[in-house]
């Protein structure tokens, strides 16, 4: 049996909530708990992250997808709300597990994804290279063939359900927020 088509489902660790409608909420560990999260969207066995977290965020990221059920070869997408280290940190990271998945941002923030130098220099002025390293380690790039980016109203299947992209600049100029059809 390939691991996306698991049968059974493991436990779901405790810092994982089900929220319903196929969501679940990965509670990161960023600095304490319950401070930051990224979420698992479930359909029909396929299977999409909304934002990371950091690198560290990484090992929760796949026991949440273990926990659901879902082998690694059936995510689709990571999808970064924005490029904030706190939020997307992880991505190159989680996509170096994912062998299947594409990367979803925004299409001013894809290259700080592809190449991280310019975000981590950026975020170095302001809190300094030991906290740097402390809360984010090294970001590892997006190959550029596995980002897809978004303008307002674009829209992705996963699995059937259609995920929509509102342009919602304010927090970051490259920030979207998601709309699910599915969850409302």
């Amino acid at each position: 049996m390939s691991r996306s088509n698991a049968a059974t489902v493991d436990a779901e660790p405790a810092f994982v909530m089900s929220i319903g409608d196929g969501i679940r909420v990965v509670d990161t560990g960023f600095h304490r708990p319950l401070f930051d999260a990224a979420y698992l969207i479930v359909e029909r066995g396929r299977a999409a992250f909304v934002d990371t977290g950091t690198n560290e965020a990484v090992p929760r990221l796949l026991a949440a997808l273990a926990g659901a059920g879902i082998g690694v070869d059936a995510v689709d997408y990571v999808i970064a709300t924005h490029v904030h280290l706190d939020h997307a940190g992880g991505a190159g990271l989680l996509m170096r597990h994912l062998p299947n998945a594409r990367l979803v941002v925004h299409r001013r923030g894809a290259r700080h994804l592809i190449d991280p130098r310019h975000l981590v220099r950026s975020a170095t002025g302001v809190y300094g290279e030991a906290e740097i390293a402390r809360s984010y380690g090294s970001l590892v790039p997006v190959p550029t063939d596995r980002v897809v980016t978004t303008a307002d109203g674009s829209t992705i299947e996963l699995g059937g359900r259609t995920l929509r992209f509102l342009d919602t600049p304010g927090h970051a100029m490259h920030h979207h927020c998601i709309w699910d059809e599915a969850s409302r």
